[in-house]
């Protein structure tokens, strides 16, 4: 897929400079061939679907953005050229464009954000600029030309009064044009723009670490929260003497206060499971969502038995933990924590490991009574589905 192996990208090329492959991800975008640009529009036209449309020029200012959802009559109402429309988390929506994840699986799941997916018009574009994340820019129908820097950008100044942060100033290496299949591998840091040759369609598979900032927050608010713990408890004053100015704050305060901020629990498992937790939760507003009606476990049963395809919720991630006092692991799903035994084990890392399967493959990993438990929950909470109950196709929801 990448046209070396893995270990040489991981140690060459990831975070460390861009790769240009060709034609590798062909088969990958054509199993999406029925996301095209009325599709896509389709998508961007339904609430909860995270939209926006840029037009460099002939908007109410230069490089305007407009965010869906949109009345359909919209898209009729745009120009022929000079526009570009993206669609976030298309993932979530369109099955087929969630497997395109499946080619990147050397990668931890923690560090998917998501895949956003584009069209353009000759001439659309959304400007020369910088991402804070590793992206694989795969190019879908059509022809796109890109720009790009082969070391970081020394220059991070944008144009003022624009919505969108374009650079200033941009200086490129390289020059290419990408056509179906072919892929961009950009760090986080280097300046690129990407400007349609032809009417195409770009999958832009991303991959964010979170800011030390919001794992920060994230923490202090599980440790605060955290069940049978000490979160509630007030801060009781230590002797006093009477205050000669009471805006000094008095010595021993201070020293009980820094005792108390330490005494929170940073034990490497407790961070480990917290960050696990943290790292396999998607934003807020994207919980599980269980079927209407739960199937019973013999009916699963049943469809498992006789391999009916199985396929994971893209509402978040699946990690895992080893639990070695146990034998055997955590299971995370979408920031859910399961406790799993060493029998069940094996089927908790098959689960992790793809996205989509045979019923009877998951039959012959799940041999003991708490592995076909743990199944049964999953699809009880909508971790798990049968492909028919998966996210229908755009073309199916318009």
């Amino acid at each position: 897929m990448l046209g070396m192996p893995l270990r040489k990208f991981m140690s060459e090329y990831w975070q460390k400079q861009p790769l240009l492959v060709r034609g590798t991800m062909l088969s990958a975008v054509e199993s999406c061939a029925s996301l095209g640009p009325d599709e896509l529009a389709g998508l961007a036209c339904e609430e909860g679907v995270e939209s926006r449309i840029v037009r460099e020029r002939g908007g109410s200012q230069p490089w305007e953005v407009t965010w869906g959802p949109y009345r359909e009559s919209y898209f009729a109402e745009l120009p022929e050229r000079g526009w570009t429309l993206l669609v976030q988390e298309v993932n979530r929506h369109v099955p087929e464009v969630a497997q395109i994840l499946e080619s990147f699986t050397f990668l931890p799941s923690v560090r998917v954000d998501d895949i956003m997916v584009s069209y353009a018009p000759p001439g659309g574009s959304v400007g020369p600029h910088l991402d804070s994340y590793d992206v694989f820019l795969v190019q879908g129908a059509g022809e796109r030309r890109w720009r790009y820097g082969t070391t970081p950008a020394t220059s991070h100044a944008f144009r003022k009064g624009l919505e969108l942060r374009i650079l200033e100033r941009f200086a490129f290496d390289e020059d290419v044009v990408l056509g179906p299949g072919d892929m961009l591998y950009l760090p986080p840091g280097f300046a690129h723009h990407g400007v349609a040759v032809t009417p195409c369609v770009t999958y832009s598979v991303g991959f964010r670490a979170p800011s030390l900032g919001e794992m920060w927050a994230s923490f202090a608010t599980s440790a605060a929260t955290k069940v049978g713990g000490r979160g509630a408890t007030l801060l009781v004053d230590p002797p006093l003497k009477p205050a000669a100015n009471p805006g000094a704050i008095p010595q021993a305060l201070l020293a009980k206060v820094r005792a108390a901020i330490r005494a929170v629990d940073t034990r490497d498992e407790t961070v480990d499971r917290w960050f696990a937790s943290f790292a396999t939760s998607l934003t807020p507003g994207h919980p599980l969502a269980p079927p209407r009606r739960k199937s019973s476990r013999s009916k699963i049963d049943a469809r498992l038995t006789r391999g009916d395809t199985v396929v994971r919720s893209e509402e978040g991630r699946w990690a895992f933990l080893p639990r070695p006092s146990a034998g055997g692991l955590f299971l995370y799903v979408a920031g859910e924590e399961f406790a799993i035994d060493a029998s069940s084990a094996s089927l908790a890392r098959m689960l992790c490991a793809s996205r989509r399967w045979d019923g009877r493959d998951l039959v012959s990993q799940a041999k003991s009574d708490a592995a076909r438990a743990l199944i049964v929950r999953l699809f009880d909470l909508g971790g798990l589905a049968f492909a028919g109950r998966a996210s229908a196709p755009v073309a199916q929801r318009r």
